[in-house]
Order: C-alpha cells, then sequence, then structure tokens
C-alpha cells in the first residue's frame, strides 16, 4: 500500500513539473492557420498564400486571406508574418494548395518539405492543385465553417462517397517515396464565388504535374488504386442509359508471368445498385444482366486506356513496379526504368454485379 501511494506521488509530481515546461499559448493571441497555398509569380518568385478564420460572435467565420512574396520558399512565412498582428501557428492545418503553373512549370517538391519535417501537421491534411491562382481560389466564400474546412470536406467527402480516390498528405509522400509508385493529388476549380467544382486527378513526375484526367475517368483508375472504392458511372446498353453507384468494388493483381517481360493480371469486382434508369418501366433480369456486361466491358476498355497512357507517360500511379517488386526478389529496377515498365502487359478481368434497382424514369 505504502508503494502505491509513493508511486502515485511522484507520477502526480511529473505531471505537475511537465505541465509547468509547457509554453502557454492563447488562441486569441494566435494567427491559426487552416489552409496555405503557393503560386509561381511572373518574375519566378513564390507568393505564399494563408486563410486565417475569424470568429464572430453569433455569426459564421468570416476568411482573413494573406499574401506574401518571396525568392525562398521557407522565408515566404516571414514575409506573411509581417502583416499580421499575432503569430502564425499551422497546427490546426487542413489544406495545402499549389497553383495549377507552379505545379507544371516549377514543382512542388521543395515546398511540401517543410510541412513533412513540422511535427504538428497531421498526415491526414489533403493535398490539391487549383486551376488559377490559390490567392483568387481562397478568396471565394464557400461555406459557414470557414473556406479550408469546407474544401477539405469536399475531398474527403468524394473520396468517401464519389469517384476520388484517397488521397492526403501521407499518401502523397508514401507513393513519392516508394520504388515503382507515381503521387497523385486532386485538382479544383473555382467556379463562383460560392462554388468549386472538382475537376480531375493530376500526376507528378520528379515534382511537377504531367498529365491529368477527368471525374468521369478518375472512376476507373479509383477502381485500381482503392480496395474499397465507391462512386458512379453511367453504362449505355441497346441504346438505355443507366446510373450506376457502386457500393462495393475491390481487386486484386496477380503476377500471371513472373519473369521479364512480365504480365499483370489485375481482378476487379465490382458491385452496384442502379439509381436512375432511361428503359423499360421493369427492369427485367435479362436487362441488368445485359448492364452488368457492358459495365465490365466498359471497366476493362477504360482501366487499359489509362494504362497505357500512364506508360507513354512513363509514370507508375497504380504502382506496377511497387507490386511486382515485393513479387520478384530478382526485379531490377533500373531495368524496369530502362524499358521493363513499356512492356508490361496488363490484363483487366472485371466482374459486375447489380444487386438493387432503384429510380426508374
Amino acid at each position: 500500500m505504502r508503494n502505491r501511494i509513493v508511486t502515485g506521488a511522484f507520477l502526480i509530481g511529473i505531471v505537475i513539473f511537465l505541465s509547468g515546461c509547457v509554453e502557454t499559448r492563447i488562441l486569441d493571441e494566435l494567427s491559426i492557420t487552416q489552409g496555405i497555398g503557393f503560386d509561381l509569380a511572373d518574375d519566378g518568385k513564390i507568393i505564399g498564400t494563408v486563410v486565417i478564420p475569424v470568429y464572430l460572435k453569433d455569426r459564421p467565420p468570416e476568411n482573413d486571406v494573406v499574401s506574401g512574396k518571396a525568392d525562398l520558399e521557407k522565408s515566404i512565412f516571414q514575409e506573411l508574418q509581417q502583416t499580421l498582428a499575432t503569430p502564425i501557428t499551422t497546427g490546426s492545418l487542413e489544406i495545402l494548395i499549389f497553383g495549377e503553373k507552379l505545379a507544371k512549370e516549377k514543382g512542388i517538391l521543395d515546398l511540401m518539405d517543410p510541412f513533412q519535417r513540422d511535427p504538428t501537421i497531421g498526415r491526414t491534411m489533403r493535398l490539391a492543385v487549383v486551376e488559377g491562382e490559390v490567392k483568387d481560389f481562397f478568396e471565394g466564400d464557400y461555406g459557414v465553417l470557414g473556406n479550408a474546412h469546407y474544401i477539405n470536406n469536399l475531398i474527403k467527402t468524394d473520396v468517401e462517397n464519389g469517384n476520388l480516390p484517397k488521397t492526403n498528405f501521407h499518401r502523397f509522400l508514401s507513393d513519392f517515396e516508394s520504388i515503382g509508385k507515381t503521387p497523385y493529388i486532386p485538382i479544383l476549380k473555382k467556379e463562383k464565388k460560392d462554388e468549386i467544382d472538382l475537376k480531375g486527378v493530376g500526376f507528378f513526375r520528379y515534382g511537377k504535374i504531367v498529365h491529368q484526367i477527368s471525374m468521369n475517368e478518375s472512376f476507373f483508375f479509383k477502381l485500381l488504386v482503392d480496395k474499397h472504392s465507391h462512386g458512379w458511372q453511367v453504362v449505355n446498353s441497346d441504346g438505355k442509359k443507366a446510373s450506376i453507384q457502386s457500393i462495393k468494388s475491390k481487386h486484386k493483381f496477380r503476377l500471371t508471368k513472373p519473369t521479364p517481360p512480365y504480365e499483370v493480371t489485375v481482378e476487379i469486382n465490382l458491385e452496384g445498385i442502379i439509381n436512375e434508369y432511361t428503359g423499360d418501366e421493369k427492369i427485367s433480369h435479362k436487362s441488368i444482366e445485359k448492364l452488368e456486361k457492358a459495365f465490365e466491358k466498359k471497366i476493362n476498355e477504360e482501366c487499359l486506356k489509362l494504362i497505357e497512357k500512364f506508360k507513354e507517360l512513363d509514370i507508375d500511379p497504380i504502382g506496377f513496379g511497387a507490386f511486382i517488386k515485393s513479387a520478384d526478389r530478382k526485379f531490377d529496377y533500373k531495368k524496369w526504368k530502362d524499358g521493363g515498365y513499356k512492356d508490361l502487359t496488363v490484363k483487366i478481368k472485371a466482374n459486375a454485379e447489380i444487386q438493387e434497382v432503384g429510380i426508374v424514369e
């Protein structure tokens, strides 16, 4: 009993000691940055922009957007700090955005380095590229909880329920550091002052965007990279259209030829429901079977089209190189880059099963 009392007293003393060492920071005395973005100026300098929510009593938060220009990426925060009366903090950062010109001409890797080293930044922070300039993008008015939160939630919602593949800060870094894997992030566009549109997915090579696909194409890309994915797709069969929602899908890679030139077979199993159908008042079992076959054919064609384009551009966002490396101990990455990837044969085996029928038009 005496030992327990001593131990308890010791732990309480440690807690009191440590709490006295923690720096006290009052929220009202900080500029809590929720969104940061970077643009490339015409003179080659970097323009940094932060969006800071300003909380007001009985009113939605306002968005304070501040920009600064600098020669070196790491000095941008110094420029920004000179315009703010309170210290900038990044512990609540939700979104990191890059302007399209910057992503294509200069690249984003140098700008991501400070965030990778910052222990206060969560790995689930979202990344995006915007068509146009970040400053104009942040100056919109998108939601009652602040612009950064709205943008983060928009990406999250489409990942969970739409055609956008899983993407965040951690996944980008993991793909970038993996041998035989190419990173990717979503592309956004400000359509109106209060409206943002997801335009597709951008793919990087050496830190620069080299290709992008539409949100429709992203559905098929998602089938290839996410273990359990959701999304929407319109399928034509016998002159009739069906809007099919994927409620569950998974894929499996098999190395069907384990020596160069390699062959990989990708099995895709998808379960879906028909939300809308323009055809018979009642969809027959035969009509559903035809839709399933048409869907499987479309999955095969669109997935192979994406893969051939990736091979042409020498990018591997699906991660075939990483998969083969894990399956073949004799895998030679140099030979893979020198032509092994372009010689890769990929076969798609899709199986679509429609389980329910919703609205009929």
